[in-house]
């Protein structure tokens, strides 16, 4: 535990944390006043804002930063050097556990300072506030059970951040069934009203107590006594501690049997074969890579390899079942703008996921030295990663946005040209971003952030900024308004993308950036 805390205590990034976190708080305070102000009165609606910002930034960077933390020690060989010690694989997982943790609680603790100001405003309880308290610290045992399991069954960073990924969004599904079950079974079905199936019951009212959508610990405040409450946290937290003993055990288990490196095993090669190998026109498979390797050997090493390729049709097969889907229903369009929405920021969001450790993956492995002494200028090994990234999303991409400015079409007056101009340009400037910050950036995680604020959050952000600018000091009316919505975040992205591109080109003629391996 001491070895782990004083690692933890020399990378920068655990304090640039504590400044992320009272950013985004400091952020959401700022949205929430250009939309409702500071108001006597409104510090409950303002604490709502802030919880559901800490308990999003609980569930994305607490899985993010744990999920490398054995896979990390298995890829420099060092976690055998481990068990020459009196070390078991379980004190290996407690130590790694306790010291993200501990990093993670004061993130916690760093934006205390804000979120004193809902209790200035006025208007939160202190039960509001103790209930807030238990909700994050049960997502934080989650979402660290998260990052440690996917960390001990994965080797590489990529596969363990996916992993983490996939088991977080598990994991607060599971415990939105768990809270909203104990709930009921507490305050009973005739209280909440008799309304769906029973799981859409219990995930309403799951749902209600970790996020409290719309204010509802003040409907359950009085529906059922405070004792009543704590009884329901009780039992979650116990819940949310086991699954956090049970990860931790399983972790230790995987990280004994797999601290020696092995083969893959009969069945990992069976799968890989029936599975990840190409078995349908293989000729025409075999042109299409020759030709993409003659054309951009660069943007070749982003769809080298069945994962690389799986990003990119598995993204485009995922948008044609949900659309499958809902064009099934008679009221799509009622909601088509707020769905489509949602999964083109899940789409740029992960365009920043792999724009952010591009650079990063070549610095580890030690290819992009080798990219430097080639023949290739700077500018062709940034155009070439831009293509390969580029066409990486542009199925998934172009038929998103293609759908969506059809249905727009439907509708002239719904106002969606503007969101749609937007995410097109956010197609073309996200990876530009993430290749800059890939490599400024010595570790990926703040890369990522770097390429998610710049990229996504800053030109939304912005606009806002200037469009309460303008109805405070210059002239009220519907003017700005109209050049908002028009692409004024896509212009103000555009501009901080040229400016990256310019960055990024004079950093790699340079050589200013690390060359040396990242430190998680």
């Amino acid at each position: 535990i001491a070895r782990e805390l004083r690692a933890s205590a020399r990378q920068p990034f655990t304090y640039y944390l504590r400044v992320v976190g009272v950013a985004a708080m400091l952020l959401a305070c700022l949205l929430f006043g250009l939309d409702h102000g500071f108001e006597t009165g409104m510090g409950r609606e303002l604490f709502w804002a802030l919880h559901c910002t800490l308990f999003g930034a609980i569930w994305v960077l607490v899985p993010m930063l744990t999920a490398d933390c054995i896979s990390r020690e298995r890829r420099e060989g060092t976690l055998g050097l481990l068990f020459l010690t009196p070390l078991k694989g379980t004190d290996i997982v407690v130590a790694k556990g306790l010291t993200h943790g501990l990093r993670a609680l004061t993130l916690g603790l760093a934006v205390l300072p804000v979120l004193t100001i809902p209790f200035l405003l006025g208007g939160v309880s202190w039960a509001e506030a103790l209930l807030s308290v238990v909700v994050n610290a049960n997502a934080m045992c989650w979402a660290l059970a998260a990052g440690l399991l996917a960390s001990a069954w994965s080797k590489a960073w990529l596969r363990a951040l996916l992993g983490a990924g996939v088991l977080a969004a598990a994991f607060f599904l599971v415990l939105a069934i768990g809270a909203g079950w104990f709930l009921l079974q507490a305050l009973g079905a005739r209280r909440t009203g008799q309304y769906g199936t029973n799981w859409d019951y219990v995930l309403a009212a799951g749902f209600g107590l970790v996020i409290n959508a719309g204010g509802t610990w003040a409907n359950y405040s009085r529906w059922a006594s405070v004792g009543v409450l704590a009884w329901v946290l009780a039992k979650a937290t116990l819940l949310s501690l086991l699954v956090l003993m049970a990860a931790v055990l399983a972790a230790g288990a995987k990280t004994r049997r797999s601290w020696q490196e092995e083969p893959p095993s009969q069945r990992q090669v069976w799968l890989r074969q029936t599975f990840c190998t190409p078995v349908l026109w293989l000729s025409f498979f075999r042109w299409w890579m020759r030709r993409k390797l003659e054309r951009n050997p660069i943007g070749w090493l982003e769809q080298r390899t069945w994962s690389g390729r799986l990003v990119t049709w598995g993204w485009f097969a995922v948008l044609i079942s949900i659309y499958s889907a809902v064009l099934t229903d008679r009221h799509f369009l009622d909601n088509a703008n707020r769905l489509q929405a949602t999964m083109t920021w899940l789409l740029a969001g992960t365009m920043a996921l792999s724009a952010a450790g591009s650079f990063q993956r070549e610095r580890q492995t030690g290819v992009l030295e080798l990219l430097l002494v080639s023949p290739l200028g700077e500018s062709q090994i940034i155009s070439g990663r831009l293509r390969g990234l580029w066409g990486q999303f542009l199925p998934a991409m172009g038929l998103l946005l293609a759908v969506w400015s059809y249905f727009s079409s439907l509708e002239p007056n719904s106002g969606t040209a503007g969101a749609v101009f937007f995410f097109t340009v956010t197609f073309l400037c996200v990876p530009v971003f993430g290749l800059y910050f890939s490599l400024r950036c010595r570790n990926f995680l703040s890369a990522f952030l770097a390429t998610a604020a710049a990229g996504l959050l800053v030109p939304v952000v912005l606009p806002e900024l200037l469009h309460a600018f303008w109805l405070a000091y210059a002239f009220p009316g519907p003017y700005f308004s109209e050049l908002r919505s028009g692409g004024l975040a896509a212009v103000c992205q555009g501009a901080l993308g040229a400016l990256c591109w310019q960055r990024l080109h004079r950093r790699l003629k340079r050589r200013a950036f690390p060359l040396e391996r990242s430190e998680g």
